[in-house]
This record gives structure tokens, sequence and C-alpha cells, in this order.
């Protein structure tokens, strides 16, 4: 009988440390904000299953499987993505049912400037130049709120919770430091801090050989850089520490690039 004392006793130290283990690394996991998200195999396949599929292959942007071009006319852009949109009356669209931004600008004809153009009287087209996916899924009164602020979405739908960029799976609630080590994992571009102003914190492809040497449609006469930026809200602190994520932007960088006939 004393035998079985002893046993119970010591079963009951071991059940009372383990427990205690197990909840201070838990306790330590919160303090540390590690999050236990499901392996890549299976975010593909919640990205797959996701109504707006959004996929940037190095230079190449698609939506739903269709390749988006920058510098394109309007015209192939609504056949891709639809038309139902608002103009911002500064050279932007935001789209109402995809969680798209688009900036606009003109190409002129022979691909000079816009001094150039004026000088020469040179016939334009107006074009997409970045698209900018708008990421998070907010509550009904967080989009409320977020239609009347200045700089936000203005749309009735929720953002993107995937994106696949160069093959991994990025979603909404990623922080840098997490996306950079699933991007070295898988042996593809990390993303640096580029820059912060006043509520922002902006992660760039800028600076990789391997985005830089990428050419996204073979039609432009110009070789110049495609640029994909993650970014972040800023912290309220001085810390400049991003936040959340809000957007992932990718862009075409010459303004004046021409399209071969």
């Amino acid at each position: 009988m004393k035998n079985v004392k002893i046993f119970s006793f010591c079963l009951l130290v071991f059940c009372f440390t383990a427990c205690n283990g197990q909840s201070k690394k838990e306790e330590k996991g919160k303090k540390e904000g590690v999050t236990k998200r499901p392996a890549q195999a299976e975010l593909q396949k919640l990205w797959a299953k996701e109504k707006h599929r959004f996929e940037i292959d190095y230079c190449k942007l698609y939506y739903n499987g269709k390749q988006i071009l920058l510098h394109d006319s309007i015209s192939n852009l609504k056949r891709i993505i639809g038309g139902n949109y608002k103009d911002d009356n500064m050279g932007g669209l935001f789209y109402q049912d995809v969680p798209v931004f688009v900036m606009l600008t003109k190409r002129f004809k022979g691909g000079v400037s816009a001094t150039e153009a004026e000088a020469t009287n040179a016939s334009s087209t107006t074009v997409p130049i970045s698209i900018q996916i708008m990421m998070g899924e907010d509550s009904k009164e967080e989009h409320e709120q977020k239609k009347d602020a200045p700089d936000s979405y203005g749309s009735s739908i929720p953002g993107a919770k995937y994106v696949r960029i160069n093959g991994v799976i990025i979603s909404d609630d990623m922080m840098p430091d997490e996306i950079n080590e699933l991007m070295k994992e898988n042996h593809k571009p990390v993303f640096n801090a580029r820059r912060s102003w006043a509520y922002a914190k902006v992660y760039s492809s800028v600076g990789n050989p391997r985005m830089e040497a990428c050419q996204p449609d073979p039609r432009l006469k110009q070789e110049n850089l495609t640029n994909i930026e993650i970014k972040y809200q800023r912290e309220p602190s001085g810390e400049r520490k991003p936040s959340f994520m809000t957007s992932i932007v990718y862009e075409y960088t010459d303004d004046h690039a021409e399209i071969k006939p």
C-alpha cells in the first residue's frame, strides 16, 4: 500500500509539472506572438477555394488564372476584372466587387513624357500602372468605418485573405519576418524594408536580381523594374513597427512604357 501511495504521489507531481510546463509554453507563445498556422500544402488548398484568387509569379500578375498586363488598355482590364468600380477623380479606380484599387496614367504615343507630349501634341491612352490588392477580412462595422476614412478602400466587400507570391501562399495575418522565412525555405526572393511614413511600413522586392531580370510583357519596348510591395499599418508608437497588413501592390516602374506595334 505504501508503494502505491508513493507511485500515486509521483504521478501527481509529474502531471502537475507537465501541465504547468505546457501552460507556460502556451503563455510564452502568446506573449511572443507565435501563431500556429496550416502548412503550405493546406494554405494552397485554401487559396484555390478563394472567389478572388490573386497570384504574382515574379513579374506577372494573375487574377483567377488570367494575366493582367499593366500599361495595357482599360478595356482589357475590364475583360478580366470587370467594370464595377468608382473613379476617385485622382487617377484611380476603386473596384466594388473585387478587392483591388487600380492606379492609372496616360501613356503617350512614342513613349514620350507628359512634357514632350504637350510640346508635340502626342496622342495618349489611359492605362493601369499599379494594382493594389486590398488585404484583410474586416467586420461589417470596420468596413463602415473605413468607407469614410482617408486613404480607405471604400468598398463593401472584404479584402483578400490569401495571395500566392512566387509559389508561396501569403495570408493577411502574416508579419514580414514570417513571410521572409517562408520565402527563404522555398528559395524565393525576400522582401526588404524600404520606407515608412506617418501611417505605413512598406516591404519591397526591389533590389533582387531575379525580380529585376523579369519582363512582365514582351510587347513593352522598355525593360524596367517590376516591383512587389507588401504594406502594413504602422503601430501608433514611435518605433515604426508594422502592425497589420493592409495591401499588396504590383507595379511596373516605367510610367512612359510604350507597347510595341
